[in-house]
């Protein structure tokens, strides 16, 4: 089957149609990834490419789209410099009324006229001002994360634009990931002097429990039981009686 060009499907018509529970033979998302390069850092610097009309994406463009800005930043920026964000999922079935095509197909391809059809795709319906793609990088490399960009625009079926911001970056900052031979080794984490002291306040009470525990079970006793406290006489009484006996109050016969 010849594929229709994407004018066809462009525009933004009637209801969305993505209740696929209802529906079979929905072909698969061409989208591979959604987040690509540095994954487990924080970058200062972010640059969105947002549209400027309402429209619908086809997956195969967003995929053709990603794997254009994605491939010149690996080549110009490096994998461990950049965070590639696709922000938006092609939820939208396309449908179509598949006829015949080539030459002498004009006498068999008259069928019916607005036909419901059959699911041929799918695509992301972006509204005016939305973001597509995010790039999270730093100030030094923020001319060729624009370049990217710029390039894998013009995949799209609709103008666009970028806009940059400045990202305040936390403390939380997480180590880039050490690449150790053929595979990368897990991120780092580096923890903050408030965290640590969290911990260290967090784990006193639970050693606490264990030390009793394990002097319960060092005397080769089960967990003790709790004996009710048995009332003493005060200290005052007991001076006062033994004063009485003293003076020799039950030798006379006085009380």
């Amino acid at each position: 089957m010849v594929r229709k060009p994407a004018k066809m499907y462009r525009n933004v018509a009637k209801k969305a149609y993505t209740r696929r529970e209802y529906m079979g033979g929905v072909p698969g998302n061409k989208i591979v990834q959604f987040d690509l390069g540095n994954l487990s850092q924080e970058f200062p610097t972010e640059v969105d490419l947002i549209v400027e009309e309402a429209c619908q994406i086809r997956h195969s463009a967003l995929e053709a789209s990603r794997i254009s800005v994605n491939r010149k930043l690996l080549k110009e920026v490096g994998r461990t410099n950049f965070h590639f964000k696709v922000r938006v999922y092609p939820h939208h079935v396309l449908r179509e009324n598949k006829q015949a095509t080539g030459a002498g197909a004009d006498r068999v391809s008259e069928g019916m006229r607005l036909a419901f059809g059959k699911a041929v795709g799918t695509a992301a319906r972006v509204e005016e001002g939305q973001i597509v793609f995010t790039v999270y990088s730093t100030p030094q490399y923020l001319d060729k994360v624009k370049a990217a960009l710029r390039n894998g625009a013009h995949k799209l079926p609709t103008p666009s634009h970028l806009k940059v911001h400045t990202i305040k970056v936390s403390g939380r900052i997480i180590a880039a990931p050490k690449i150790a031979g053929d595979k990368i080794a897990a991120p780092v984490k580096v923890e903050t002097e408030a965290e640590a002291a969290a911990a260290a306040a967090a784990a006193e009470p639970a050693k606490g429990a264990e030390a009793a525990k394990g002097g319960d079970h060092k005397g080769g006793k089960g967990p003790a039981k709790a004996e009710p406290a048995k009332a003493e006489p005060a200290k005052g009484a007991d001076a006062a009686k033994g004063a009485d006996h003293k003076g020799g109050a039950h030798k006379g016969g006085k009380k």
